[in-house]
């Protein structure tokens, strides 16, 4: 239904006579790497080609950092699990700040030829907005539109409705000194989150926005533990399915459900 609808606004767009581009160099050349490994390339190639070569780095360190944390959550004590996930968090923004550099310059490079650009991202790619920001010429401006921001207030969210884990990935994205507590206490509810968390496509019914919806409840209820919370409730939930990991969390934190 969402792919169907997108077709059909895209091409409400095209038919008012606008230019619609697909840029991403990130994922192109990503691409390409994956076409070089199956005509029999090896990673020596690949590494001799100057613009492939760093995207191939971070793709590799990102994917080894994921690997790593789901081997670590289903066997090691809370604290290391939550070094993986800190470890992940910061090889992921390193892949999307180098995402973001070269999509940035592709972008910038149309805006001479162009009256306006609107550029279609995710919150997670706020890094995005600085680089184009940087690039422009004198005279062009940026803005962010938040197009969910009026629905997520009207629901009682927060503006950007952020999960712990990708609050963590845009801090260590913009280089932020947080400080070794926060980290540790933004992973450790990034655990307890993607337990919670309804992973299921939803379709609008009594909601218009039911992932936004489901995002504010499970943050309503993460935003309130401590690290020590969350080691307690992650030895529980570590096994089980959602809806269990929810019977858990509701017999032993009934005041935040209530709450919810």
């Amino acid at each position: 239904r969402f792919d169907r609808g997108m077709c059909e606004l895209l091409r409400q767009i095209h038919q008012l006579g606008r230019r619609i581009l697909q840029i991403e160099p990130y994922l192109e050349m990503l691409l390409e790497i994956h076409e070089l490994f199956s005509a029999g390339k090896a990673k020596e190639d690949i590494m001799r080609l100057p613009g492939l070569k760093g995207v191939y780095r971070a793709e590799r360190n990102a994917t080894g950092a994921l690997v790593a944390y789901y081997a670590s959550s289903v066997r090691d004590p809370f604290a290391q699990v939550v070094e993986a996930v800190k470890n992940f968090a910061k090889a992921d923004a390193m892949r999307l700040t180098l995402r973001e550099q070269l999509r940035s310059q592709a972008i910038a490079s149309l805006v001479a030829d162009q009256q306006s650009l609107f550029v279609e991202a995710g919150y997670i790619h706020y890094p995005l907005y600085l680089y184009l920001h940087r690039l422009l010429a004198p005279g062009k401006k940026v803005c962010v539109t938040y197009l969910l921001g009026e629905a997520i207030k009207a629901m009682g969210g927060k503006r950007r409705n952020l999960g712990p884990g990708d609050i963590l990935t845009l801090h260590y994205a913009l280089r932020h000194d947080i400080g070794k507590a926060t980290a540790d206490l933004l992973a450790a509810r990034s655990l307890v989150y993607i337990k919670l968390i309804e992973k299921q496509e939803l379709v609008p019914g009594d909601s218009r926005f039911p992932h936004a919806e489901n995002e504010i409840k499970i943050n309503r209820i993460v935003d309130r533990l401590s690290f020590s919370d969350c080691e307690k409730i992650f030895d529980r939930i570590r096994f089980v399915d959602r809806k269990e990991a929810l019977k858990l969390i509701n017999e032993q934190l009934q005041i935040l459900l209530s709450m919810v």
